[in-house]
């Protein structure tokens, strides 16, 4: 059994041994970790003496945990992420931004440097080059999903229906505009009139992780036969010249300027969407995540 206070050679062989559950064996795990197997096997032997458990199956048959060593998995990825509380918290007593930042946003604002998150991630790596960054680009709801779980600190993107349990802080508006491309009929349609007669007759690309009718009314009225879960999805859509779509004005000015797509109606059928950030209530963020989110409001960070 382990002694009350770990050692270092502990916390290594324990370091060691997430790293092979996580490569899914000894062989994948030598190259994370940079030493032969047979040195790996070893720390996994020294430390299943240490605990006087089993903790995995290795052989001919594959590299599988026991019982055991689920649960000793699960308390060392506690342990770790307690240590690394630990380094962030003595960070902050001296004001240093160190540690780790997660940040999940919808897919379409690479294409624009003016958007929260652009913005907030030029200033953040500038001022905190030693923050860990992890950025992960997903749907609205599953970024929701991402901040509830405690997977990321920090979500930004367009959230028609808040969920309790997550605080929303609202950033700025963003022009969604309906857009058709060339070769569609309404690509040529100069009067209202035109707009009017082609438009019930146009093939709409839904938006799969929206709620369509609710957001975008206009869309109740029209067929569709295709839908897309990210924006990319719905511009390649519009883009071969068989559907409209919306699609956030920045992201599609690229399009427009080429003259590929262009605005159905002149902009009549736009829409504003609302930019939020979004975190999970009861859970006061650290030195790191009040800084990106600062930053995020477009107000200056705050020290101690």
């Amino acid at each position: 059994m382990l002694p009350p206070s770990l050692s270092k050679s502990d916390v290594h062989l324990l370091y060691v041994f997430s790293v092979v559950v996580e490569s899914r064996g000894f062989s994948a795990a030598q190259i994370a970790l940079n030493v032969s197997a047979s040195t790996i096997s070893r720390q996994i032997s020294d430390l299943e003496t240490r605990l006087g458990i089993r903790l995995c199956q290795r052989g001919r048959k594959g590299f599988r945990l026991t019982d055991k060593g689920e649960i000793v998995y699960s308390a060392s990825q506690n342990l770790f992420a307690s240590l690394e509380h630990f380094g962030e918290v003595v960070a902050e007593t001296r004001g240093k931004l160190v540690g780790r930042l997660s940040v999940a946003a919808i897919d379409n604002w690479v294409h624009s440097d003016n958007t929260p998150v652009m913005r907030a991630l030029t200033k953040f790596t500038q001022i905190a080059p030693e923050v860990s960054l992890e950025l992960h680009s997903l749907p609205p709801d599953n970024i929701e999903i991402a901040v509830q779980d405690g997977q990321v600190s920090v979500g930004v993107g367009v959230f028609h229906k808040h969920k309790p349990g997550l605080i929303y802080e609202p950033l700025e508006t963003e022009n969604i505009g309906l857009y058709c491309g060339r070769g569609h009929p309404l690509f040529d349609a100069t009067t209202l009139t035109d707009v009017e007669k082609l438009l019930p007759t146009a093939n709409y690309c839904k938006r799969a992780y929206l709620n369509e009718d609710q957001v975008a009314p206009i869309s109740s009225g029209l067929q569709s036969n295709a839908s897309a879960h990210q924006i990319e999805g719905v511009a390649m859509l519009v883009l071969t010249g068989n559907y409209i779509g919306y699609l956030p004005e920045g992201f599609a000015d690229t399009w427009v300027r080429e003259d590929r797509l262009r605005s159905v109606g002149d902009g009549r059928f736009d829409l504003k969407s609302e930019i939020e950030l979004v975190r999970k209530r009861g859970e006061e963020p650290n030195l790191v995540g009040k800084t990106f989110i600062q930053l995020l409001k477009g107000t200056t960070p705050f020290s101690n």
